[in-house]
């Protein structure tokens, strides 16, 4: 696991306030299907996943639709960046 990399992707994610909301923050048990979590977080969480990884290619279906419109901005404006400079987070 790369400590850098992983907290980077929690800010850009905007996740950092989320975690501090689970019981056990990133080591919380997520339970069949996510259902300890609203849909704006599990959308968040699979696209810090996506992140995280050090893939060339990225193919995201929709990934603000269940997000508010303030994290969905948020998200927007790290991301469009984000996986054009993803080399700061190898």
């Amino acid at each position: 696991m790369d400590s850098y990399r992983y907290q980077e992707t929690i800010e850009r994610c905007s996740l950092v306030k989320d975690l501090e909301l689970l019981p056990f923050a990133d080591l919380t048990e997520i339970g069949e299907r996510g259902v300890n979590l609203s849909g704006g977080q599990k959308q968040q969480i699979q696209l810090a996943c996506a992140l995280y990884r050090d893939a060339d290619i990225y193919l995201l279906d929709d990934p603000f639709s269940a997000v508010d419109a303030h994290t969905a901005t948020s998200l927007f404006n790290v991301t469009s960046t984000l996986f054009q400079d993803h080399a700061l987070l190898k």
